[in-house]
């Protein structure tokens, strides 16, 4: 950088009065100088651990550059936090978990998933499925990958995901190639399900939702006419288009308490 460049960086970490906001060097600036702004950050260059970062606490006419490390009352504060970092990092909106889909069902655009997110006494869960690379059946048959197992959405728990009391569906983008049809089907025992074959085989199976032919245009949330309780959630063709899609996404949200 050249003298002018310089220059002007300084002119930058000065307040409108032109006491400077930041400054460095190997010697604190000592107590009762002049020109530094109250509140300025000093880098001791070659300072150790608590000694490189010093703020002035005077004023801009007498300095006061203190260690910025925490008093008595902070260090007090953090010596009770007993939370470890993935306890803090859960309480970005208190992310409870992924939702981990089956094998099955990663197609080629191999984007399917979710997670869970509790406020309050609520659960929210939302996941989210791209049909591109799975293919429909006959009418009633799993939709995953071609003769492939593991087919299903995600597995609904109360511990996890709390009793839920609604759930709605909103289709993303118009299912192109195979069949627009898609019912959504919940509280299935195994999570086994295979491309192909029937809903039916399985137990416990429940139809969420038979909405006829999706259209993502508008991306409109449609409500569950019936809830899934705990178990497995899967894709099943509603109309006997044995294809592979070409797009297709939706989004399921569940509520739970």
């Amino acid at each position: 950088m050249n003298v002018k460049g310089l220059g002007r960086l300084y002119k930058k970490m000065e307040n409108e009065s032109g006491k400077k906001l930041v400054a460095f060097g190997d010697t604190v600036p000592t107590d009762a100088d002049s020109g530094y702004a109250k509140g300025c950050i000093f880098v001791k260059t070659d300072g150790g651990v608590g000694t490189v970062y010093y703020i002035n606490e005077g004023s801009d006419t007498s300095c006061d550059f203190n260690a910025a490390v925490p008093n008595a009352a902070q260090a007090a504060l953090l010596a009770d936090i007993t939370a470890t970092a993935a306890e803090l990092n859960q309480l970005d909106d208190a992310v409870i978990g992924a939702m981990t889909p089956g094998s099955g069902v990663l197609g080629t655009a191999t984007a399917a998933g979710g997670n869970v997110v509790k406020k309050g006494p609520i659960f929210k869960t939302e996941i989210f499925i791209d049909l591109t690379g799975l293919k429909s059946a006959a009418a009633g048959d799993i939709i995953g990958k071609a003769a492939t197992a593991n087919c299903h959405l995600g597995l609904i728990s109360a511990a996890k995901n709390g009793t839920i009391v609604y759930g709605q569906i909103t289709c993303l983008e118009t299912p192109a190639g195979g069949d627009p049809d898609v019912d959504f089907y919940g509280s299935v025992t195994e999570g086994t399900g295979t491309q192909d074959v029937a809903i039916s085989t399985l137990t416990g199976e429940t139809l969420l939702l038979n909405n006829g032919d999706w259209t993502g245009a508008p991306a409109t949330p449609i409500a569950m006419t019936a809830l899934p309780g705990p178990g497995y959630l899967y894709a099943v063709d509603g109309g006997g288009t044995a294809v592979v899609y070409t797009a297709g996404q939706f989004l399921i949200e569940l509520w739970g308490v």
